[in-house]
């Protein structure tokens, strides 16, 4: 690699960094407002509301991170393979390459789309047969 072809990765690197690190929320500041909200819920929903995690809802809001997470490897492999396809200079390798990473990325990106969809459609199935009805009998 040539020394400005580093710079620039590593120019790239720092800023995807930085603008991570920006990003991040900050729990301090959050963490009084989410009590108060969570008692002033409690106390106008009663007995019929809970602000307590439950398994389910870690679970979910763990599903939610890691789709955005790979959402966000999708969007950077997006990018890398323009940037490589935009810096071709004629070179067919380069094509061949950027347009390999991006159809493999198009497809993960597919494949856990759909793998989300049929997950989310068979909890949901298994939530309510789980469920007890309660029917009238004539």
């Amino acid at each position: 690699m040539t020394l400005t072809r580093l710079t620039a990765l590593g120019l790239l690197f720092v800023l995807l960094t930085g603008a991570v690190l920006l990003l991040v929320p900050d729990h301090a500041f959050a963490q009084s407002a989410t009590s108060s909200i969570s008692q002033g819920l409690d106390a106008a929903a009663g007995t019929s509301y809970s602000t307590e995690l439950t398994v389910s809802v870690f679970i979910g809001n763990m599903i939610r991170t890691l789709l955005a997470a790979t959402g966000i490897v999708f969007l950077i492999l997006t990018v890398y393979a323009g940037i490589l396809y935009m810096t071709d200079q004629g070179d067919a390798g380069k094509i061949k390459k950027a347009k390999s990473i991006l159809t493999s990325s198009v497809i993960g990106l597919i494949i856990i789309v759909g793998a989300y969809a049929i997950t989310s459609y068979v909890v949901e199935a298994l939530a309510q047969a789980a469920t007890t009805t309660t029917t009238t009998e004539p």
